[in-house]
């Protein structure tokens, strides 16, 4: 059996403000170049320039992480860890 869950948003799990100070809504910037790997970490040739601008979305309660809809509007998660984003983002 997997160990796959699947996280349904609802009014009772819903997370607008994360642990790291972000808000969903919020937009930030980029710090410097991203470059997007695999799960494994090889690149895909992928690269998130620097300066590049982000929307901070609402995540779940029972999956802690947070949720970006990047420039393009794909979305794409981070830990929601404050030294983490700080590192890689500036607010807007």
């Amino acid at each position: 059996m997997s160990e796959w869950k699947l996280h349904v948003p609802t009014a009772g799990n819903r997370i607008t403000h994360h642990k790291c100070g972000l808000i969903a809504g919020q937009r930030v910037r980029l710090k410097k170049e991203l470059v997007i790997t695999r799960h494994n970490g090889a690149p895909t040739g992928a690269v998130r320039p620097c300066g590049e601008e982000w929307t901070v979305l609402p995540g779940i309660s029972t999956d802690p992480v947070v949720w970006f809809r990047q420039s393009d509007g794909e979305r794409c998660t981070w830990d929601d860890d404050i030294d983490s984003i700080d590192e890689w983002f500036e607010k807007i």
